[in-house]
């Protein structure tokens, strides 16, 4: 079994943690993670916003990117 196992069907979705290959902590980042990626799609960003978010983003890469690429 892979760490991390899902499984589809008409109305759900299984995931399911190997609990001898991760951890509590794993799972519950997760789960933090889901729950923020659900709130951020109902947020109703306007479309100046997220120019200037991607202008951000562009600029701290363009930045540090000789940090993680070396």
């Amino acid at each position: 079994m892979n760490t991390i196992a899902v499984k589809s069907s008409k109305d759900k979705i299984v995931v399911t943690f190997d609990k001898t290959k991760s951890n509590m902590d794993i799972l519950l980042k997760f789960i933090d993670r889901l729950d923020i990626e659900e709130k951020a799609k109902k947020i109703d960003f306007s479309k100046d916003i997220l120019k200037i978010a991607e202008e951000i983003k562009s600029k701290w890469w363009r930045d540090n990117k000789k940090r993680f690429l070396k």
